[in-house]
């Protein structure tokens, strides 16, 4: 009998974690488990496990402890999240909803003994996609048309700018409508993060508010780093949000992000800036930041920012007025921001204002502040670019993948409960 695949699911969503079990090898063989696979830029990327059939002549993703490979430990996601790229063309054009095919082969040297495919979505078929461009918003709509009036997540990146399209999508995959929103970095909107008006929220939770497939008393938010700094200054100001997630947020205004960025606020609310914290840091501090960046060496911003975070006290989001449950996530070895003492931050506040409703903080201790949905690579995750070198951002690449997993599952069961089970 030939070697054969046996796949959890041959098709699933890109956060469902796959156990891939080869069976019909001789006891105790080493062979070679790779995948290959062609994300939505264009660009291939590869892994591959070096594994010993047990006495069954059974190999289990679960269990079976890699001899070598891209991942060296027994893990059900480690094939998907130790990919590198093959190469280092540049991206084609960008299709972010794009099923995933990863390839899976069993090999003997070069050659093959099974082989299979599997498919991995980011988005359900039975969710409407709705690009919008109205009002001065711009965003991705994403509904379920014949579901009735459903609870609605307004998604938010970080400074990146643009949509984070992959996080709305995934989510309402998962029962909900969801709006992902740009606030700057793409045509027709703010070209850096300064003075961002929190205007523009308002008239996105009116829009919503006179969609029929929304249900309004069942509104939330979801944003990652700067994102998660909007979202929780948004449901501070707009009692109409009922649920907040940050990811690697803060709980302080800090300064725009841009060429004329430190000497001014990141947002603004009815034409009037809001205060933002500038502390002084540290001549030491400094001289290491600047160090770095002179000599091309991967940098960090966390001391920085963490030493920003004390400059100015009306910086500080008012979290205790915001109407509903809150789920901060934060990685412990953020290198980018100290996104696990910011949380804490908004934590202490509100204990102090003995916040009527649900408040949690989960660090992930060994994670960097590369968050986002589960199941893409994340050998890229503990680093960026940064103009001619390398932005660290921090964790290690099972870390942040293991991390990113958790905080997901959370992240889906907190709308559950405090959206899905909300009274009108």
């Amino acid at each position: 009998m030939k070697p054969k695949f046996h796949v959890t699911q041959n098709s699933s969503f890109i956060d469902t974690a796959l156990e891939i079990r080869i069976t019909n090898l001789p006891p105790c063989e080493v062979v070679t488990l790779k995948a290959e696979m062609c994300d939505n830029l264009g660009k291939n990327w590869e892994s591959f496990a070096e594994l010993m059939s047990n006495d069954e002549g059974e190999i289990n993703s679960a269990t079976a402890k890699p001899i070598s490979g891209t991942y060296l430990t027994p893990d059900v996601t480690g094939l998907f999240w130790s990919m590198s790229p093959v190469s280092n063309d540049k991206p084609k054009r960008r299709t972010p909803l794009k099923p995933l095919e990863t390839k899976l082969f069993v090999m003997r040297g070069q050659e093959v003994l099974a082989f299979t495919s599997i498919i991995r979505e980011v988005v359900s078929l039975k969710v409407d996609r709705l690009p919008v461009r109205e009002r001065g918003l711009i965003g991705i709509f994403f509904y379920h048309s014949n579901a009735g009036p459903l609870p609605t997540v307004i998604v938010l990146g970080g400074s990146e700018g643009g949509l984070r399209e992959s996080n709305a999508a995934l989510l309402a995959s998962h029962g909900f409508n969801t709006l992902a929103l740009a606030y700057f970095g793409i045509e027709d909107l703010p070209k850096e993060l300064v003075n961002i008006p929190l205007d523009y929220i308002e008239e996105a939770i009116d829009w919503l508010n006179g969609n029929p497939n929304v249900d309004s008393n069942k509104l939330g938010v979801f944003g990652t780093s700067k994102g998660g700094e909007l979202a929780l200054l948004s449901a501070s100001i707009f009692p109409s949000i009922k649920a907040v997630v940050g990811y690697v947020p803060s709980g302080v205004v800090y300064p725009g992000i841009g060429q004329s960025g430190l000497g001014l606020t990141s947002w603004q609310y009815k034409g009037q800036s809001l205060p933002f914290s500038y502390g002084k840091v540290p001549m030491e501090v400094t001289k290491k930041l600047e160090q770095a960046i002179h000599t091309s060496k991967p940098i960090s911003w966390r001391e920085t920012y963490q030493y920003w975070a004390e400059g100015e006290k009306q910086a500080e989001i008012a979290v205790e007025d915001i109407q509903g449950s809150i789920l901060l996530i934060s990685g412990g070895d953020d290198q980018l921001w100290p996104a696990d003492i910011l949380s804490e931050k908004v934590i202490t506040r509100l204990k102090k204002h003995n916040h009527p409703y649900n408040f949690k903080h989960i660090n992930f201790p060994k994670a960097g502040h590369s968050f986002s949905a589960p199941g893409f690579p994340t050998t890229q995750s503990a680093m960026s670019p940064f103009g001619n070198g390398k932005l660290l951002l921090g964790g290690t690449p099972k870390d942040n993948s293991q991390a990113q997993f958790d905080a997901w599952r959370r992240t889906v069961v907190f709308f559950n409960e405090t959206l899905t089970s909300r009274l009108d």
